[in-house]
């Protein structure tokens, strides 16, 4: 079935527009988001085409802290482990078949469940999105989000609003987000599994000390990694256990690497 990577989304503890800031600071194009007003959650968004990094806080703790959204609720239970990247999102046509698929499984689904945010101009996006636990692994799988505009459209307007935009530092796309794990072939099992795709060849990767399996998906690929040593891999699976660590970004610059709030952001020239 249809599915591409949509976006990922990086928990913070503080107001978006100091993480939007510091983003800004490390030559990335970063834009006001919305504000989640049913979550009590607001966020900023930087963009690489249709994909792109939301980064996600709690606004009003009292809405936040009574949200049965799955997402909201890890954002709020996760406070004391600090901020890093929490979750990925696939965007799909298909969150009805997705559903069904994933609950064949034997995956504990929620959804699709309605979503929305109200940007600074006062217009209102809205979406659909599915959620699921796995009880055999204990994992909780990407989720899906179903936009109510078509990629085309939201391509045109997100463009005439200057959401997206160019980035100083030259990053062009979004090459890959990297999910750490403590077993990569358990891993790489358990993802097909799920959504019925085939995992790449083992290889390893000097850079993140790992062995590394992908899963190769439209707008950036999903990367498993175990660590081999005690680099970067192991030392935020350490911290922050099993889920994205990692974003691999492409553009005609210089190789540069930022850690923000927990996560990594690499980015390196495509000329390589």
């Amino acid at each position: 079935m249809e599915a591409a990577f949509d976006h990922l989304v990086h928990f913070l503890h503080r107001p978006p527009a100091e993480g939007r800031f510091l983003l800004a600071q490390a030559g990335y194009h970063v834009a006001p988001g919305g504000r989640h007003t049913s979550w009590g959650t607001w966020n900023s968004v930087s963009y690489f085409g249709l994909s792109y990094i939301e980064c996600l806080a709690v606004e009003v703790e009292e809405i936040a802290d009574k949200s049965d959204n799955p997402l909201i609720r890890q954002l709020v239970d996760e406070k004391p482990a600090g901020e890093g990247f929490g979750q990925l999102a696939l965007r799909t046509t298909q969150i009805q078949e997705w559903s069904k698929r994933l609950a064949l499984a034997g995956l504990e689904v929620t959804g699709p469940v309605p979503g929305s945010r109200q940007r600074e101009d006062g217009t209102t996006v809205r979406w659909q999105m599915l959620f699921a636990r796995d009880p055999e692994s204990g994992m909780h799988p990407p989720f899906f989000i179903q936009w109510e505009q078509g990629d085309e459209e939201r391509f045109q307007e997100l463009s005439k609003r200057g959401l997206i935009g160019n980035h100083p530092n030259g990053a062009t796309n979004l090459d890959s987000v990297g999910y750490a794990v403590r077993n990569l072939e358990q891993a790489a099992d358990t993802w097909s599994r799920w959504f019925g795709w085939e995992a790449g060849t083992r290889v390893f990767d000097a850079e993140l000390e790992a062995h590394c399996r992908s899963f190769f998906l439209p707008g950036g690929n999903v990367t498993l990694c175990e660590p081999s040593g005690a680099g970067l891999t192991r030392r935020m699976l350490d911290t922050r256990g099993e889920r994205p660590f990692f974003v691999r970004l492409k553009g005609a610059c210089e190789k540069t690497a930022h850690e923000l709030f927990g996560g990594m952001y690499m980015t390196e020239s495509t000329s390589r």
